[in-house]
């Protein structure tokens, strides 16, 4: 048994899309120890050959986070796989790695966005596919939670194999393949101000961007300091956006972005300092792919966006001769569905955005330069391509604390039966076709948290007026649940 064995953790740090929780109360060594061997014991149920299995594990920059990948190592290791130690990475770059590397699995280690305080897992199969809710995370917490394994070195052998242990950097194959995707770059000025947030992106910009050298890069916050000193590293909240909105306001940018800690999520704003929704910027994004050959080829591709997108996402890929395809909220959900559907493209209103050219997995490297060739490709400031694409009112999320979100859900429900109702994630009613005058469109969404008393509500309506009236409405119903 490793010598950590026995330490105290919480069951409750296995989440729908990912493991993470508060370290060392809720997550700790012995944790991440049971959770490595039980991951490696999920991915041979798959292994019909028996052969050695291959698991590439990174880790972000987390005071803690160098000795729980110790311990995550050494459960690999008691379960005689091969490993390749990437060393810090960012999220997406882990995903290129499992790919690259041809690894049967991967495990980052990283709490994304959370305070300093919180550490955590993101596992993923061949392909990085996603480990999640309904796809391998409760046979994994099961597994652990019990925590009877067979001895060191017993576990796929009656004998201990001697596995070395790879230790390798892949970050300038990783920086070349950004390269090759977007040549025309290379020669295209541009004024940006990139906020690194202090997380993982400063191991990765400034030295991608030397490959784009006609781009002009002020780079803010750009030491690897995961106490995060200057602001939480989440570009979803419009606080964490002031420093790049201040560049705009002095006249020295072509556009900002901003990302959150692990690097897999980016949010931005136009020349002007204005914030850019994260679905408007899927909407962006799907316009960028009738531009290119490839896709031109294809008639009706799909593209994947969630669905508390604003309605102008839909009806743009639509425009454009795209399907929409309506997606729950979560990474692990989106990417099932864009492989299911073989979409060129997803996008997330929290700033996650995926790609089929990079593995169907989240990239805001790939997001950033999209949205740089698409301004190339246009000829046009950033404000002028989103503009016309902000043509309806929306609430953003709202939180209500609810006892019992089962009940409120279903009272909510009762009371809208006249709309077009789905259930894909939580409940969604619309009031949007052609039987209904424009001004009075209008839909909402109501989404429970997995972990806390809390319903998510997100509303758009045509008209700010019709907004600000049915959000009343349904604050109304929903105090009176709380």
């Amino acid at each position: 048994m490793h010598k950590i064995a026995e330490k105290k953790w919480s069951e409750n740090i296995f989440k729908a899309y990912d493991i993470r929780g508060k370290y060392p109360g809720e997550i700790n060594e012995d944790a991440a120890y049971r959770i490595a061997r039980a991951f490696a014991r999920y991915l041979k149920l798959g292994n019909a050959d028996g052969r050695l299995l291959k698991i590439a594990v990174s880790a972000d920059a987390r005071a803690s986070s160098p000795s729980l990948k110790e311990a995550f190592l050494e459960g690999l290791e008691n379960e005689n796989v091969e490993i390749i130690d990437a060393g810090i990475t960012t999220t997406p770059m882990h995903y290129f790695i499992v790919n690259r590397a041809e690894a049967d699995g991967g495990a980052m280690i990283t709490a994304s966005h959370n305070p300093a305080v919180f550490n955590g897992v993101k596992l993923c199969k061949k392909g990085a596919v996603p480990i999640g809710e309904g796809a391998g995370m409760g046979e994994i917490k099961g597994d652990a939670v019990r925590g009877i394994f067979a001895a060191a070195g017993e576990a796929a052998h009656s004998e201990k194999i001697k596995i070395e242990l790879k230790r390798k950097d892949f970050l300038d194959e990783y920086i070349n393949f950004f390269e090759e995707k977007f040549p025309e770059l290379k020669t295209h000025g541009l004024k940006l101000s990139a906020c690194m947030g202090n997380g993982m992106a400063t191991i990765l910009l400034p030295k991608l961007f030397k490959k784009f050298p006609k781009i002009k890069v002020k780079f803010i916050h750009s030491e690897l300091d995961m106490t995060f000193p200057n602001h939480e590293a989440n570009p979803l909240k419009a606080e964490n956006l002031k420093d790049i909105q201040n560049e705009a306001e002095i006249g020295d940018q072509d556009a900002g972005v901003s990302f959150d800690g692990d690097g897999d999520r980016v949010g931005f704003v136009d020349e002007k300092g204005d914030i850019i929704p994260g679905d408007i910027v899927t909407a962006l994004l799907a316009r960028y792919f009738t531009w290119k050959p490839d896709f031109q080829m294809e008639t009706g591709f799909p593209v994947v966006y969630d669905l508390r997108s604003s309605r102008a996402v839909r009806e743009e890929i639509e425009r454009y001769g795209m399907r929409a395809v309506e997606s729950r909220v979560g990474h692990a959900f989106i990417k099932a569905l864009m492989r299911k559907e073989n979409a060129v493209f997803g996008g997330e209103v929290s700033g996650h955005y995926y790609f089929r050219d990079f593995f169907f997995c989240d990239s805001a490297v790939f997001a950033v330069l999209a949205v740089l060739d698409l301004m190339r490709i246009e000829k046009k400031p950033l404000s002028e391509l989103v503009e016309p694409l902000m043509r309806y009112a929306k609430s953003g999320e709202i939180n209500f604390e609810v006892q019992n979100k089962d009940k409120a859900m279903d009272v909510i429900a009762a009371q809208f039966q006249d709309g077009r109702v789905s259930y894909l994630d939580g409940i969604k009613v619309e009031y949007w076709d052609e039987s209904i005058p424009p001004v009075k469109r209008w839909w909402f969404n109501l989404r429970p948290s997995n972990t806390e008393d809390l319903i998510r509500l997100n509303l758009e309506a045509a008209t700010p007026e019709l907004l600000e009236k049915k959000k009343k409405l349904l604050e109304e119903l929903l105090r009176e649940q709380g």
